[in-house]
Formats: structure tokens, sequence, C-alpha cells
């Protein structure tokens, strides 16, 4: 093996000293040096304009000088602004990466979130920093934008320019829009970061056959899919408990995050889902073709579910049973195991991504350890100063962890393509940030599948795949469902946590249907998607981007390592194009059209399709015996 299996991830090689030491603290305090300076010339140009303006008798005259570009120097310090505004957003990348990973890492260490909570600061002086540049490209005139465009230093901005002026007409006035964000520290983003200290301290008593232990929200999801049903149904259970004691907690920190959200779009004059499309760069028309597909897939689902009940002798499935496997694992699947098949299959695709693979675990980017102390779930994120990325998750020997791996390596691999166009390009919408990593998943399972002979295995790998699917196609749309009905009911008055179980209950039952004879009633509290200040609806942009992955794969897989090359242009793209022209041009698609995605579940119907026979060819009390 051309790489040592380590279990843990190399920190120290950003900055050494973790996350409260000496180089962290003289990285930060010397990026809030440069950013206040930025911040004293972005007043100052604002000064400027005023003054400009309170000189001006003309209404044409007044027009050109609010833009405060209507000569040499006036573009010449928004040029400077907005250029150092883009090299230090790089580094507070990678210092947000470096506190970030150390959170995830140690949830409840006292440096860890001090460091988190510092590198939150400084993006929000940097978001107030970008305010001013911000508001002098939308409102300057088109003479003045023209030539600003023409400055050859900007040549690698046009796209990200000519964004922000489209998107104008989500901001607020200069005054209001800094003023709103230097509130959103104390504000919209202090709750979120309430609500990640409170989950990350949370401890769950469960009795996993060794006598009461407390065990982390994260290692208690890791039991749902257990092989025992009744470890899953009492881990089910305690988990429900754990996270009503955090019930008041969570409803009053949604609250007000639902609420600053709604006084912001009141202000700004804009629908709900007006800044989350804009975000995710695509066209309201392609989300509701999304949705209708999803809807669409319903009967799929249906049958999948009906299957899987009968495979397992029941009428129904229980909340646990959809993530519980049917089948068999041939074994457990180690971390050294994992890294030699998947460097393998991405081989069968592209060289480089095989090769790029074997440098992440060689360098170790990748935190598996399970461990106490550790937060849920998984991710990938970037630390562009030194080209490279950092995976977090947490091994449980299982084929789901194989596939999680696949899928954060992909990211990875997408960071990669796009350290090789400049930072203003790289502004990566989460439904395009999802190409990459679904593809390599994609990848995985597929040889996964070709290569086993056995029933029973070959029957858990389509359970994970069409499991998968019920999650994208079903959970991801009752997500989104629950947040826009949020924003109806805080209209109405603070949220009781009483309330959003029911409501929870209500919208996810609906989605799963009668197949599914209970759902989770505190997902409105556990799933910390709902949490996060700085963007609102993190649910819609995954169906996207697993449907959207599909279409890519279709296109690019058949073609084999002479795919590639296009698959990675395509990449490179997604930092600085909306979705719709990429698919048009690179895969000619229209993602308005639903027959464009109904393609897409194409590969959905084959699995289930062999799903629907492996079962029937197996006796009930075999699967009933074999469920893990």
């Amino acid at each position: 093996m051309p790489f040592a299996p380590a279990a843990t991830w190399n920190l120290d090689v950003i900055l050494p000293g973790g996350p409260m030491g000496p180089a962290f603290k003289a990285a930060a305090s010397t990026a809030e040096e440069r950013l206040r300076a930025m911040l004293a010339r972005a007043d100052a140009l604002s000064a400027r304009s005023d003054a400009l303006s309170a000189r001006s008798d003309a209404l044409s005259a007044r027009s050109d000088a609010l833009s405060g570009a209507n000569d040499g120097a006036g573009l010449d310090a928004i040029s400077s602004l907005l250029l150092d505004l883009e090299a230090i957003s790089v580094e507070l990348q990678g210092l947000g990466t470096f506190a970030g990973c150390h959170a995830a890492a140690d949830a409840v260490g006292r440096d860890a979130l001090k460091g988190d909570a510092r590198a939150n600061e400084l993006w929000t002086l940097f978001s107030r920093a970008s305010v001013t540049p911000n508001d002098r490209v939308i409102r300057m005139e088109e003479t003045s934008f023209h030539e600003l465009l023409a400055r050859p230093e900007l040549s690698h901005m046009h796209g990200d320019l000519l964004e922000r002026r489209r998107l104008g007409r989500l901001r607020l006035p200069e005054a209001e829009e800094a003023l709103a964000t230097e509130l959103a520290r104390d504000g919209i983003l202090a709750w979120g970061e309430l609500y990640d200290e409170q989950a990350g301290a949370l401890r769950i008593s469960l009795d996993r056959g060794n006598g009461p232990e407390e065990l982390s929200p994260g290692q208690v999801a890791q039991l749902l899919g257990k092989e025992d049903p009744e470890l899953r149904l009492r881990a089910f259970e305690a988990q429900k408990r754990g996270w009503r004691t955090l019930g008041s907690i969570c409803a009053k920190t949604l609250t007000h995050i639902t609420g600053t959200r709604i006084a912001l779009n009141e202000r700004r004059g804009l629908d709900t889902l007006d800044e989350p499309l804009a975000s995710a760069k695509i066209e309201r028309s392609t989300l509701d073709a999304l949705m209708e597909t999803a809807r669409a897939a319903g009967p799929l689902m249906t049958r999948y579910v009906a299957a899987k009940a009968r495979a397992m002798g029941k009428s129904q499935l229980s909340w646990t049973d959809t993530y519980a496997l049917l089948g068999k694992s041939g074994g457990a699947v180690t971390y050294d195991y994992a890294q030699d098949f998947i460097v393998e299959q991405f081989r069968t695709f592209s060289p480089t991504l095989a090769e790029f693979s074997e440098r992440a675990f060689r360098e170790s980017w990748v935190e598996v350890e399970d461990r106490p102390g550790k937060r849920g779930g998984g991710f990938c994120a970037d630390v562009p100063g030194r080209q490279e990325s950092r995976i977090f998750m947490t091994w449980g020997n299982n084929e789901h962890s194989l596939s999680t791996l696949a899928h954060e390596l992909g990211h990875a691999f997408h960071n990669e393509v796009l350290y090789n166009v400049p930072p203003a390009q790289r502004r990566l919408p989460m439904t395009l940030a999802e190409t990459a990593s679904t593809f390599g998943e994609a990848l995985v399972r597929e040889a996964a599948l070709a290569q086993t002979t056995d029933p029973q295995l070959r029957l858990r790998l389509l359970d994970a795949s069409l499991s998968d699917a019920l999650a994208y196609l079903v959970n991801i749309p009752a997500r989104f469902e629950l947040e826009q009905r949020l924003y109806v009911l805080r209209a109405q008055g603070p949220f009781d946590a009483e309330q959003l179980e029911q409501e929870t209950t209500a919208i996810f039952q609906r989605w799963y249907g009668e197949g599914v004879s209970e759902v989770d009633p505190m997902f409105w509290a556990s799933k910390l998607h709902f949490y996060i200040g700085g963007i609102a609806f993190y649910n819609f942009p995954y169906l996207f981007g697993y449907l959207f992955s599909a279409l890519v794969y279709e296109h690019f897989r058949p073609m084999g390592p002479a795919g590639a090359p296009g698959y990675e242009r395509l990449l490179r793209r997604t930092g600085d194009a909306w979705a719709e022209p990429i698919a048009k041009e690179e895969l000619g698609l229209d993602l308005a059209d639903p027959k464009t995605w109904a393609v897409a579940l194409r590969s959905i119907e084959r699995d289930l399709v062999a799903f629907e026979a492996a079962v029937a060819s197996i006796t009930t009390a075999d699967a009933a015996t074999q469920v893990s």
C-alpha cells in the first residue's frame, strides 16, 4: 500500500499548536489588522462618495458621484480593495478550516470552540469590509462599470463582478447592509454558535450492552442502522429523549434565526427563496422541476419501502429500518481496505483522481477515528493556501463508511480542480458542490456491485444505493418543505418545541408515506443544517447535486478515462457560472425541463428492479435474520 492508513488527520502542518496556540493567534491577529485596514479604506471610499455627492447639483452628476467611481482615483480604490479582499479570503478560508476541523474533532473543547468563534469573527469583518466595494459595483453607472471591467488586473473577476451587479437587488442600501453585517455577529451567527455548543455538549444515556454510557449524538446516530433491531430501537428512543432536553433552546434558536431572515427579506423586498436560489446559482424554474421530479419518484420509493418491508417480514418499516441494510456484509470494511478499494476504482475512470486520493491518504488529510467528543456527520473543507483539503467522518467498519469516504474524496478532488483557477472563480454553490462527491460515490458503488458474486452482499449493496435515493428524494424534500413551513409559522409568533415536533411529524410522514410507521419527530432539532446562520435552505441543493451528478455520471462514465478531461472541465466551471449554462453547454441539457431530470431516475429504477428480484429470491426468514 503506497500510503499509511492513519486514522487521524494532520492539522499541525497548517498551523502548529492547536486552535488557540501562538501560530493561530498570530495569524488571526495579522488577518484582523489587514481586514481593519481594508475596512478603513472602504469607509474612506464611502466618505469620498458622500463628499462628491454634496457638491453635486444635477441629478445625473449626483448619480455618478454616488458610484464613487466617476474618475480614475475612484476606480483605483475599488479595484485595489477587490483584489485585496480576494487575496485575504484565501487566508481566511484556511484559518476557518483549521479552527472548524478542531471544533468538529473536539466538540466540547474550550480552545476549539474559541478558535472556531474567532475564525467566524474574521469572516464577519471580511463581510463588513466588502459592503462598500460591493455597493459601488452594484450601483455605479454603466460607463464606470465597463471601465472597471476593462482593467487588466480584474480580468479574472469578470464573471464575479457581473454576478454581483446582476444580484444587486438582493442587497440593502450600503449603510443598512453594513449595519446588518455587523449585527449578524451577535445576532443570527451567534444563535448558530449557541446551537453548535449545546449540540456538541449534549450527552445521551444509552446501554449498548455493557451498561449505561454517556454518548455523543454522533455516536448514537451510528447505532440507528446496526444489526440488532432492539439496539436500534433503544438508540432511537434515547436519541429522541436526548434532543428533547434541548427542545426549548433549539426552538428559541430557530425562532431568532428564522425571524432575522424574515426581517431582512422584508426590508430587501425579497421572497423567501430569492437569496437561497441565488446562492445556489439555479433558477426558480430549475427548483420547480427538481421538486416535480422528487414527487414523480414517489412511486419508485413506495415500491422500495414495500419490498424492504416484505424482506423483513413486516407490513411497515420503522424509522430505524430505513437506516438498516438487508443482506449481510462481506465482513468488516476496514479503513486500510477502503483506501485501496477507492483508489483502484477511481483509477478506472481517472488516473489523476486516483493519484490525488493516494496523496490525501499519504499526507493524512482524513480524520476517521471512532472516539467520544467528535461531532456527528462528515464534511470536506479546503485549505486553499496550501492547496489541500481535510476530510472529517467517523469510521463504522461498513459499506456506508466506504461510500462516505468516496463521497468526501470527491469533494476534495473538486477543490483540487478549482485550485487551477483564481479565487474569484471558486465561488462554488452547494448545488454544484455535490457533483464530484456523488460522482466518486457512484464509481465505488458501481464497482462493488459489479464485483460481488454473493447474493446477500449484492442485496445489501442494492439496499444501500436505494437507501441513499430515499434520503435524497424523500428526506431532503421533506426538510425543504419543513423549512418553508418555518417561515409561515414564525410570522405567527415564536416557535414552541412541541409545535415543531408536530409539524415535523406531519410533513415527514406525508413524504415517507404509509410504508413507514413512524418518523423522527426531533429531526428539526437534531439536524444542524437548520441552524447555519450564514445560509438558509441547506437542503434542496443536495437534491440538485444528487440528480445532477447522476446526469454527469451517465454522460462521462461510459467514456472511461477519455471522459475525464471533459469531466474536469465541467468541474472547473462550477465556481464561476450558474448551473443552467453549464448543463446546456457541457451536457446539452435543459434543467428547467422535468424530462431532463427523469433521465436521472433511470439508474434508480434499474437498482430497484434488481433489488425487488433479489428480495424475491430469498426467504423472509433469511432476510429478517440478516438485517444489519
